[in-house]
């Protein structure tokens, strides 16, 4: 690379390294996707692009978006439309309120889950009183059915720890490959065990490259005059919007796999973008961004920014 290159300061020259390449421990046992690895410089980003009815649009070239950084336009180095392999947790609500609702939710899932792509890697969870993983991530879709359905209602609600945990999961696991990361949670209600807060979600949720997809059984007009039902529904439209993410709430528990199947086609139609900041401070300040479409009447979702990376994190791995 020319060493006059704009966009890519001295020291970042390598910044952004795609090789094609099988993940250690996958089994992408049909899966002819190539799989890429990246430096930890690389801001990767998952966007969805919707017409003026709502639709999905998912035939737009490269050079149609633009890629804009605390007010300073990025050059996009990696572009995919749907390509990518996906790295999902599934977190199901098996509180005692779930007891009426699971066995259709479990149908729900499942099929979800069949409609994923060969190669694609799915963790189960669960959690009520406690959080607890079912599967760990795996391409063995019979493996994650089964997992989803031994789940047995019962308990309390630790809606907040289940996220957390989760999205902590997927924020280690194989950050230097480059996947789409999503996280789609069902819930009937509103935390009453987790030990952690709903700031503490948020901010990890803000640190992690991770779209949620909320799901609330809670949302009719009757619960929505309760308190309690109307704060974990704004919660929950609060993290999907920020990760660029959506929030749904079907009006019955018979809606559900529609729900499940709009998430699916999302994902498959996702845009991937990747690019190296031109900021090279390694401060851990709050990065702004703005991801624009040059076709008329359309509207993006995708995270709105990320946190740079911290001095001494970044010394530790220069070691």
């Amino acid at each position: 690379m020319n060493a006059k290159s704009p966009r890519l300061p001295a020291g970042m020259l390598l910044g952004l390294f795609f090789a094609a390449a099988g993940s250690a421990g996958q089994d992408p046992a049909g899966d002819d996707r190539p799989r890429f690895h990246v430096s930890v410089d690389t801001v990767s980003l998952a966007v969805s692009v919707l017409d003026g009815d709502g639709r999905l649009v998912t035939d737009l070239p490269q050079d149609n978006f633009q890629i804009w950084e605390d007010g300073v336009e990025q050059q996009i180095q990696f572009f995919s439309r749907g390509e990518l392999p996906l790295r999902m947790v599934i977190l199901v609500d098996t509180s005692g309120s779930m007891r009426s609702k699971l066995a259709l939710a479990q149908e729900a899932a499942v099929r979800f889950v069949r409609s994923l792509k060969p190669g694609d890697q799915v963790q189960v969870v669960e959690f009520n009183d406690r959080v607890l993983t079912l599967a760990e991530f795996t391409t063995d879709f019979d493996q994650v059915e089964q997992a989803i359905r031994q789940t047995e209602a019962t308990g309390a609600t630790s809606l907040y720890n289940a996220i957390y945990v989760s999205l902590k999961d997927l924020h280690r696991e194989n950050p230097e490959e480059l996947d789409r990361r999503a996280i789609v949670v069902l819930s009937d209600g509103n935390d009453t065990k987790s030990v952690l807060g709903f700031e503490d979600v948020k901010e990890q949720a803000r640190k992690s490259s991770v779209v949620i997809y909320a799901i609330s059984l809670r949302a009719t007009d009757e619960d929505l005059a309760k308190d309690k039902y109307r704060n974990a529904k704004y919660e929950l439209d609060m993290l999907a919007r920020e990760s660029g993410g959506v929030s749904y709430a079907p009006e019955g528990i018979e809606d559900l796999a529609g729900v499940y199947e709009q998430i699916a086609t999302e994902l498959k139609s996702q845009y991937s973008l990747g690019y190296v900041s031109t900021n090279t401070t390694a401060d851990g300040a709050w990065r702004r961004l703005q991801i624009l479409s040059k076709e008329t009447g359309t509207e993006l979702r995708s995270r709105g920014g990320y946190f740079a990376p911290r001095p001494a994190r970044r010394q530790r791995r220069a070691r």
